[in-house]
């Protein structure tokens, strides 16, 4: 099969909410510093603004990236050319009760030189400050322009019945890969059905389809993946010899694993923008030959085949990042 022309990046709508994002993102987990590895600043800026320049609209962030450090990267890479861009931040689950969102705003917005986020984000949910106090607060944001749409990270859909009983929810970001499905079963026709758009995170499966590791990869000190379920001993061994076995499919299209795993995730049904990680200008371009073609039927239900018994294995294992079970526990903490 010859090599595909690419065509020009979409804008899609953002659920309910005014905002228009490109079909891919940047997310800038990475460019912060932490859980990956240290992270070269200017490479990072070099990375967002040549994503603007690639069509890619959408730079997502947080405040928990690096304690702030991602977030300044945003601001120094925008400096200048904010308009072309849609920013999208999260405020931490130790920050909501409502007047400690309001300052944690404020903290984004002077990190990223701007007075306004296009969607701001409950980065998890956490039952020591009820929900209803912080979708007010949430909805005071938006009203006063500070914010232009609402989005939850990591809720399950109680937690977002919960959350809509105080205000709208615009928009969702939850990890999302062909090796991790939790979403399809419950949580992608919830968000269908209330127009709530997808901005799905982890789209690379924190590197496990990038088709770059292998069983003697080596992981420096700082890389905290080894931590996470996909990682572990037995299920990276199987993750990895799934991805070998994409290759050929990948191949057919004149692409590499990356462009086929994060097109497969473009065009799932209810996905708005998928974000994906890039610490190198050279990262980025590849990802952006992910968008403007599709793959066949057959070739998607080939990859479902290969990837399936993975996420067959670890589905009841918990969070993709552990983060809900560390919550458990330290919820069981302060009650013993």
């Amino acid at each position: 099969m010859p090599p595909i022309r690419r065509k020009r990046m979409q804008q899609r709508q953002l659920g309910s909410s005014p905002v228009k994002v490109s079909e891919i993102g940047l997310g800038t987990w990475g460019m912060s510093g932490a859980f990956w590895g240290a992270a070269d600043d200017e490479e990072s800026i070099r990375v967002i603004r040549r994503a603007l320049e690639l069509g890619i609209t959408l730079i997502d962030t947080a405040e928990a990236y690096g304690h702030g450090h991602a977030e300044e990267v945003v601001g120094k890479a925008l400096a200048g050319s904010r308009d072309k861009a849609v920013i999208a931040t999260k405020v931490a689950p130790n920050h909501l009760e409502p007047a400690a969102i309001e300052v944690a705003l404020d903290g984004s917005l002077k990190r990223m030189q701007t007075d306004y986020v296009d969607v701001y984000f409950i980065h998890w949910p956490n039952s020591d400050f009820p929900i209803g106090p912080t979708m007010e607060m949430m909805e005071r944001l938006r009203s006063s322009g500070r914010i232009k749409a609402v989005g939850v990270s990591n809720f399950s859909t109680a937690d977002m019945d919960s959350a809509r009983q105080h205000g709208v929810i615009d928009v969702l970001q939850p990890p999302y890969n062909m090796l991790w499905r939790e979403v399809e079963a419950e949580t992608l026709p919830y968000c269908r059905k209330h127009n709530i758009g997808v901005m799905p995170y982890s789209g690379l499966a924190q590197g496990l389809l990038t088709g770059l590791l292998s069983l003697d990869t080596k992981f420096v000190e700082g890389d905290e993946r080894r931590t996470t379920v996909l990682f572990q001993p037995g299920t990276y061994e199987r993750a990895v010899n799934a991805v070998d076995t994409l290759k050929p499919i990948a191949a057919r299209y004149g692409k590499t694993v990356p462009q086929l795993a994060i097109q497969w995730l473009t065009s799932r049904p209810g996905v708005s923008s998928p974000l994906v990680g890039a610490r190198t200008v050279k990262e980025l371009e590849e990802n952006v030959e992910s968008v403007g073609w599709t793959i066949s039927d057959a070739d998607i239900a080939a990859m479902d085949n290969i990837t399936a018994p993975v996420w067959a294995e670890i589905k009841d294992k918990g969070d993709m990042f552990g983060f809900r079970a560390r919550q458990r526990q330290e919820q069981q903490a302060k009650s013993a």
